[in-house]
């Protein structure tokens, strides 16, 4: 059983949040955990606007971050978490500027530029899209980001975010991207390293129908801690051309984000089933190999009940009042997975002439030659069989026959032998059957965020 809990990561985050908001000196550089707003303030002259108040407010939330534009009219907000914005701009003696639904992507420079008039700050000028402000031009990185509504709905066999990686341009289905090997991917988690650093590949979590994950084969690339589609956000990977702030290794850096609480309470119920075992065909082995099935003999061994379950719930919404500047957001996730993973298998055990203490050997003809090494005679099928005289007399000098602890092992907990096509097909065969062994694994998510006010 597999435990994985995000929820101390996250009270992490916002304690590490606490103490940045103690910095008196912002940090202009791009984010590599979330995304950065920035732009350049001028007038109708295209002069630079030093001074001006510049609100970047979150549509689902309705917390506002503020900036001030710098001596050459320059404005940036890093460390922005994914959603929908709305960005104003004014200043004493100008019209005030105001650009609606900013899609802001993880890992990602939107840029708004703005012209202020001269005019009363009462005055609002809409601007209905920013241009260019989707334009990457502070990087040269190529990828590919996916939303919440894409993620719930392309095709996903183990329903985790990180093994869609390999459908983006350059990665094969292993996760091979330009040539790089699988273990060469970089995953991060609400910037936080979700990459298996010590082991040297990227198995984790079970994906698919076996439980195996990372570079096993024909499984897809994956991070350590669990990544439901219901609890991600936003997903991007870089496959070339990745900045030195995010450029830990030469394959896909992987990008994911939590989704995170709104003042909207939102929440899901859901199951996945799968059976694998209806309308599928029986091996042609098991066709022609007889077994017990709860305690019924059969001439064959029938196929494998094979199923794979999961299921699971989020909610997420505000968690308290409002204290200490703004209120605290909330989102949890529970998925769980139940797969009963049963299979056939095949061990050689002692033949019939083998647990009565009777051995074939071959002679030089090849052909093989029944020995009893038991001091008595004894009979198997019908067939009698006398002692075996060895060089010095009796094969058993002891006079004791076969081992009575090896003989109760091989009559009580050995099953027959059924197929006599394996082992060595004379003192050893084959025992086909079916075995269970499940996999059950137990997931839990958590993000609390906490808007502590314009000025933090």
């Amino acid at each position: 059983m597999r435990f994985s809990s995000r929820f101390l990561f996250g009270v992490s985050v916002v304690c590490l949040a606490i103490l940045l908001c103690l910095s008196a000196t912002p940090a202009w550089s791009q984010a590599t955990s979330s995304s950065t707003v920035t732009g350049l303030v001028t007038d109708q002259q295209n002069a630079a606007v030093a001074g001006a108040d510049v609100r970047l407010q979150d549509t689902a939330t309705n917390s506002v971050q503020t900036a001030l534009t710098n001596e050459t009219g320059r404005y940036v907000f890093v460390n922005v978490p994914s959603g929908t914005y709305t960005v104003t701009i004014g200043k004493s003696g100008f019209t005030t500027f105001r650009v609606a639904a900013q899609q802001v992507a993880i890992g990602t420079v939107i840029t708004v530029n703005a012209t202020l008039e001269v005019g009363s700050t009462s005055t609002t000028v809409e601007v209905t899209a920013a241009v260019g402000a989707e334009l990457q031009t502070s990087n040269a990185a190529v990828g590919t980001t996916l939303g919440s509504d894409a993620l719930m709905l392309l095709p996903n066999l183990g329903r985790d975010v990180s093994t869609l990686a390999v459908l983006q341009p350059g990665v094969t289905p292993g996760g091979f991207t330009a040539g790089a090997i699988n273990d060469q991917n970089t995953f991060t988690l609400d910037g936080g390293n979700n990459s298996d650093d010590m082991s040297g590949d990227t198995i984790g979590y079970q994906t698919n129908f076996t439980g195996q994950g990372g570079t096993q084969t024909n499984s897809a690339p994956s991070g350590v801690v669990p990544t439901p589609v219901e609890s991600i956000e936003e997903f991007r990977v870089q496959t070339f051309g990745q900045t030195a702030d995010f450029n830990s290794s030469i394959g896909s850096n992987v990008q994911m984000v939590t989704k995170r609480g709104t003042n909207q309470y939102h929440g899901s119920v859901y199951g996945y089933y799968f059976a694998t075992n209806i309308g599928a065909a029986n091996s042609w082995t098991n066709n022609h190999t007889p077994t017990t099935v709860n305690g019924v003999a059969t001439p064959y061994t029938p196929l494998p009940k094979n199923h794979r379950n999961r299921f699971g719930t989020s909610f997420g919404g505000t968690l308290l009042p409002k204290f200490a500047g703004g209120k605290t957001y909330f989102f949890f996730n529970y998925e769980g997975s139940r797969f009963p993973n049963v299979a056939t298998y095949e061990r050689n055990v002692p033949t019939p002439l083998m647990r009565a203490g009777v051995i074939q050997v071959q002679n030089s003809s090849g052909t093989y030659i029944p020995y009893n090494l038991n001091p008595v005679p004894v009979t198997v099928a019908g067939v009698p069989y006398g002692p075996a005289a060895c060089p010095t007399g009796l094969c058993d000098p002891r006079g004791i026959g076969l081992n009575p602890i090896v003989n109760q092992i091989w009559q009580k907990f050995m099953p027959l032998p059924n197929n006599p096509l394996g082992g060595d097909q004379f003192n050893t065969q084959g025992f086909r059957s079916t075995i269970r062994a499940p996999l059950t694994s137990n997931g839990y998510v958590g993000r609390i965020d906490h808007d502590f006010g314009e000025k933090n």
